[in-house]
């Protein structure tokens, strides 16, 4: 099959980015080629003109403007933004003659949608998420159309990929035939997270020592990670003495996190790493004991769970749907109730001081992964193309 892939956003690359998004599409772009399949990669972030716009917004609009008119500004952008991106698609498609065209989701984008019906190709979405995510994660100036082109992105694809049950179920009570919706989560670089990765040089670099049990958290740092659970549950535990915390990256919320274990007396027991490459993330999951999600929000699938599972790791992870699609409480990680803090100081106090149950959910989770891998969510994508008949 040769696939014309898209990715609409004027502010991304495939090469040199590390989001989440971008993670998955290269993913199961670089899945989808190992099957056999022919792969043309147009990017909306390579054209000069769309980049000047995305840092025209970001250090004038955005700055100097009142937010809600510097969000209508932004959203009217991306409305012509994504109308002039399809002329990219359609040249290409034109060229390439591909089978379909597959794009990875993108709020006020049409680009997709209009080279899909001005070429006859079969259009196949992405990580597409619900509607109003865009207003909760970022802010919406034009609502009704953000509503109106959703509707018809969504209504005219081929095949919408969900990455987790509870947008799929999103989906369909939206009113979108369930024979057009398939669900494909995220997945795991075997290359770079297996059980093999050694973490002693990360011990090391922080002196960590070998008694100690460490507690490990990888991520942005957003608002939804909720860290500072995390730090109040570690406070909590009766026997942190003998316990480390090692939070791994960056975000918007590190300054603020920094300030919660200092006003908690957690700073000598907390290590801040900062940004790290994502090459030598696994390194540092592979330096903690118990891995940690303190929260997440209600529709998304974290990868990150998946990374720990692929160490390991004795995974915690809050008890909620889009968790207990990907794992089992006492089975491949120990689940407490959501935003609890005492169950969650329960958690790592129980993990803390038992290695015999670390070691059982940690290896069960590794015997799941194996499932979980980004050429196996290319080849589920791939079954799904075929059935719904994307090729020529």
């Amino acid at each position: 099959m040769k696939i014309l892939y898209s990715l609409p956003h004027p502010g991304d690359r495939l090469e040199g980015q590390r989001a989440g998004h971008i993670v998955r599409a290269n993913s199961i772009l670089n899945g989808l080629a190992k099957l056999g399949h022919t792969v043309i990669r147009i990017e909306a972030g390579s054209d000069k003109k769309a980049q000047a716009a995305v840092n025209t917004y970001r250090n004038m609009f955005k700055r100097l403007l009142p937010t809600r008119m510097a969000w209508m500004m932004r959203d009217a952008g991306r409305i012509v933004h994504g109308r002039r991106f399809a002329a990219r698609l359609i040249e290409a498609a034109e060229k390439h003659k591909p089978d379909c065209i597959l794009e990875t989701y993108l709020a006020f984008n049409s680009a997709g949608k209009i080279a899909s019906e001005t070429t006859g190709l079969p259009l196949v979405i992405d990580d597409i998420a619900p509607a109003w995510e865009e207003e909760q994660q970022y802010g919406v100036g034009l609502k009704e159309p953000l509503k109106r082109i959703y509707r018809q992105v969504t209504g005219s694809a081929r095949l919408l990929v969900a990455v987790n049950k509870t947008i799929r179920q999103y989906l369909v009570d939206e009113g979108l035939p369930e024979n057009r919706i398939v669900t494909v989560e995220n997945g795991i670089d075997d290359g770079l997270f297996h059980p093999n990765v050694d973490g002693s040089l990360r011990r090391r670099q922080y002196g960590i020592g070998g008694g100690e049990v460490v507690i490990v958290f990888v991520g942005s740092f957003q608002p939804y990670h909720r860290v500072d659970l995390l730090l109040q549950a570690f406070a909590g535990m009766k026997s942190n003495q003998s316990a480390r915390l090692l939070l791994v990256g960056e975000g918007k919320y590190t300054d603020e996190a920094r300030a919660v274990a200092a006003r908690l007396n957690l700073s000598e027991k907390t290590i801040f790493t900062g940004r790290i490459p994502y090459d030598e993330v696994s390194s540092y999951m592979a330096a903690g004991d118990i891995a940690v999600m303190p929260a997440t929000n209600e529709y998304g699938n974290p990868m990150k769970v998946y990374e720990y599972m692929a160490l390991g790791k004795a995974v915690v992870a809050p008890d909620q749907p889009t968790i207990t699609e990907i794992v089992e409480h006492n089975e491949n990680a120990y689940l407490f109730e959501r935003e609890n803090i005492p169950a969650l100081t329960f958690a790592l106090q129980t993990l803390t001081g038992d290695p015999v149950l670390r070691g059982r959910l940690g290896c069960r989770a590794s015997v799941a992964a194996v499932q979980h891998t980004w050429l196996k969510r290319a080849e589920a994508l791939q079954n799904a193309m075929e059935e719904a008949g994307l090729r020529q």
